[in-house]
């Protein structure tokens, strides 16, 4: 590691030489290393098997020396080892262990002399090399034969192969040296090349500048790519300079818009804080307030608002569910619990109504709503919800319990008073319809047996008679109509508007043979309601269309519908006369009429009679107009929650 850090600043061509060398050096030290050692040892063992022979053959010299008791002869026999300069002592031991006769080389330490013999084999001790040998007589063991040599030879023989190793070492680093010097140029020249030209890119910024390739070796396409990149990067740089001007018009323009969002957030902030103090505002006005059920620790949390409903102080409330339960009346108690475990058993909403005794003694009536919260797997994790006191609502509705009593029994009376009504009416008919057909007659009765006595005003004053009897007349009939529609049961089925619409028509148009119309039908959507009503409903609404379009030719009448989520529009337009829109909110009142009955006959009941049978069907009736431009009278079925019978939003058909 000191070696790489202190590399690591180099110049290349330093790098490489150090690593050529560090490398060939390592291996070339291993290979000496090696072979010094392989001649250390096997120098050694040459040694160990020369000196073994020597005792085999010495010891069998011996023998009869050792067998005969001839200490002096044995003593020659070992002098012959003089000659042998590394044997520093040898020795021939008796077969009870005593040294029988010995040679020791002169200038030797008596201490390398070995009193009795070691195990027989090869060791080396204090470094020499010791070799103990058996002899023998006819197969039996008479002795042992000891040798005792120094390494000398073999240590001059270790320091000639280590000076041999270094002298190849330094050789080897001298060649690697001129070698890489060389031939290191081939990698680094490029290299060096490449790093001249990136030093000078860096100071100057001129992507221009291009590397000269030099060979097709791995460094070539380095290069190559390198003014590939070059290139690359000179475009970029022009489109990067273009871009950098786009990006800072783009960066002024979302800088403003960021300063118009800014803007808006903070009023929009502004508005959320707002709607937070509204919001809280109206659950104080409301006396609503919020509660959470944990069903993993059995905690209850509550608002602010629900402290105040309870009339509690936070430190008074336990927290837990039972002290939640605890706090419902005790009549209530049971449901109340229940209805929070099914609601958490089941996953169904909870809606429930239970009463509470304040600390003051009060009781009160809270509406507690909430549902269960899952998890991943589909298992309640917690319960949230809400409680509004609803005290004020339970006594309203005590009060209308009360009232709706009262009003069951006004309703008796109406009807018994209806009931009179009906035959006050029906005896009220029948008494004016007699003198009103003997009016009649006798006025029909001047006028065919007397007319050559009566001249031209008399006349004239029995047709005005007879006339105005038929108006009373169809007046009573109309009267009769509007009374009975109020009372008359409804016989509601699927009713064809469209086919409906078609013979109305017919029928009415057949009445004016002298006048030409024009039917413009469009398909309408079946309906639901009395057949019979809504027959009456169109012989009203297209006879007032072509009663109020006399004088046109043609008289055009234009049934269609629209069809509103919440509803169905059918409408009647002609294109006769119109009205005034500021009297509009008269339209639909018995006997009010906008035109004189000089211009156009009629009773003023024909509108109401309309009104009161959609009415009765849930409906709602209107009529938009404009003076000569004719006249539009709408009607719906099944109408929204909440229609208060004014004009509906949307395109007029």
């Amino acid at each position: 590691m000191t070696t790489a850090r202190s590399l690591r600043d180099k110049p290349i061509r330093a790098k490489l030489r150090a690593i050529v060398l560090i490398i060939s050096g390592l291996a070339v030290a291993g290979s000496c290393t090696v072979f010094v050692a392989y001649q250390w040892f096997t120098s050694r063992n040459e040694l160990a098997h020369r000196l073994g022979v020597m005792a085999d053959i010495v010891g069998d010299q011996s023998t009869a020396a050792l067998e005969f008791d001839q200490p002096t002869q044995a003593a020659i026999i070992l002098r012959a080892l003089k000659a042998e300069r590394q044997i520093l002592f040898a020795g021939i031991y008796s077969r009870e262990g005593r040294l029988f006769a010995s040679y020791v080389r002169e200038g030797v330490d008596p201490i390398a002399i070995r009193a009795g013999p070691d195990p027989d084999g090869q060791t080396f001790d204090g470094g020499d090399l010791l070799v103990f040998h058996p002899m023998r007589s006819g197969g039996e063991r008479i002795g042992t034969f000891g040798l005792r040599s120094d390494l000398a030879d073999l240590r001059e023989r270790l320091w000639i192969n280590i000076g041999t190793a270094v002298l190849v070492l330094l050789g080897a680093g001298m060649a690697i040296l001129y070698l890489s010097a060389r031939l290191g140029g081939l990698v680094t020249e490029p290299v060096l090349r490449l790093a001249g030209a990136v030093q000078v890119i860096t100071k100057q910024r001129d992507y221009s500048i291009r590397v000269e390739r030099g060979g097709q070796d791995e460094m070539g396409h380095l290069i190559e790519g390198f003014n590939d990149m070059l290139s690359q990067i000179q475009a970029r740089d022009a489109a990067l300079a273009s871009a950098r001007d786009d990006l800072e018009k783009r960066v002024e323009e979302r800088t403003r818009e960021l300063q118009t969002e800014v803007a808006e957030r903070r009023l929009a902030e502004k508005a959320l804080q707002e709607k937070d103090i509204r919001l809280t505002e109206a659950q104080e006005i409301a006396r609503m307030g919020s509660w959470e059920w944990v069903l993993s620790t059995s905690k209850i949390s509550w608002s602010d608002e629900v402290y105040l409903i309870f009339g509690l102080l936070p430190q008074k409330f336990g927290g837990g569910l039972a002290d939640f339960v605890n706090a419902a009346h005790p009549d209530d108690r049971v449901a109340f619990k229940e209805a929070l475990e099914t609601s958490c058993r089941n996953r169904e909403p909870l809606t429930v109504d239970y009463r509470i005794i304040r600390p003051d003694g009060s009781v009160r009536y809270l509406h507690a709503r909430g549902k269960a919260i899952l998890d991943d797997s589909g298992r309640p994790v917690r319960v949230v919800g809400t409680l509004q006191d609803v005290t004020e609502r339970k006594d309203a509705d005590r009060a209308i319990q009360a009232l709706n009593l009262e009003l069951q029994g006004r309703m008796a009376e109406l009807a018994a008073a209806n009931k009179e009504l009906e035959g006050f009416s029906y005896s009220v008919s029948h008494d004016l319809r007699a003198p009103l057909r003997s009016i009649d007659g006798y006025s029909r009765m001047l006028i065919e047996d007397y007319s050559d006595r009566v001249d031209g005003e008399g006349r004239r004053y029995l047709k005005v008679i007879t006339d105005n009897t038929r108006k009373m007349g169809q007046l009573i009939d109309d009267l009769l109509a509007f009374s009975r529609m109020g009372r008359a049961s409804l016989e509601a089925s699927s009713i064809d508007m469209e086919g409906l619409a078609r013979q109305v028509f017919s029928e009415l148009r057949e009445q004016h043979p002298d006048r030409t119309f024009e039917l413009r039908l469009d398909p309408l959507p079946s309906g639901r309601g009395d057949p019979a009503m809504f027959r009456q409903v169109f012989i009203n609404l297209i006879s007032n269309a072509i009663k109020y379009s006399k004088g046109r030719n043609p008289a055009i009448i234009a049934i269609g519908s629209r069809v509103e989520p919440t509803e169905t529009i059918y409408y009647v337009r002609d294109n006769g006369v119109g009205f005034e829109m500021q009297y509009a909110h008269k339209l639909f009142g018995v006997f009010q009429r906008l035109h004189s009955p000089q211009d156009f006959e009629g009773t003023g009941v024909g509108l109401a009679l309309v009104q009161r049978i959609v009415q009765r069907h849930g409906g709602r009736v209107w009529a938009e107009s404009k003076v000569g431009d004719g006249a539009t009278f709408y009607f719906t079925q099944a109408p929204s929650k909440g229609a208060n019978g004014g004009t509906p939003t949307g395109t007029r058909p």
